[in-house]
């Protein structure tokens, strides 16, 4: 009896998701999103924790296909350094903007997408899969920047103003 319950809930819980997805989105929608942001690797010994605001705009280009197209800008903490001799204690931080372009593919709230673009802070290409959950206005997004030599982890929320 459990597993009929379980199944009727997600089959209902799916219909109420295709339903909601299925109006017509504009072609053009933007929107904003928060990002904190987790260094990997050899970045992970000079940085603590980052967090980033973006600008987001997309392009639908049909229900499944969209254009997406960042400007964000990222700052990274690092720990303090304080000079032995004159106790003088430096602030370490790293700012990154961030230019990408690519594309997103979706199916219901999913998608996946790849975007790839210029990174100042770091001057260099990079490339950044992404994974997450759109729902109406509202997309979750966890995602891997990969620019030159530095690696950062990062969870978005984003608010979409139109569409």
């Amino acid at each position: 009896m459990k597993s009929i319950t379980k199944a009727i809930a997600i089959m209902c819980l799916m219909s109420f998701v295709m339903i909601s997805q299925a109006q017509e989105e504009k072609k053009w929608v933007s929107g904003n999103s928060f990002n904190a942001a987790f260094p990997i690797g050899d970045m992970e010994s000079r940085y603590d924790f980052g967090w980033g605001i973006y600008g987001n705009i997309d392009y639908n280009f049909n229900k499944f296909l969209i254009g997406r197209f960042d400007l964000g800008w990222n700052t990274f903490d690092g720990p303090d350094i304080t000079d032995p001799i004159t106790g003088y204690v430096e602030d370490v931080k790293m700012n990154v903007w961030e230019f990408t372009a690519g594309l997103r593919a979706k199916v219901s709230i999913f998608y996946i997408e790849a975007r790839g673009g210029y990174f100042t802070g770091v001057n260099s290409w990079g490339f950044v899969p992404a994974v997450g959950l759109r729902f109406k206005k509202f997309d979750l997004q966890g995602n891997l920047t990969i620019a030159g030599d530095n690696h950062w982890g990062g969870i978005r929320i984003g608010y979409y103003w139109g569409g």
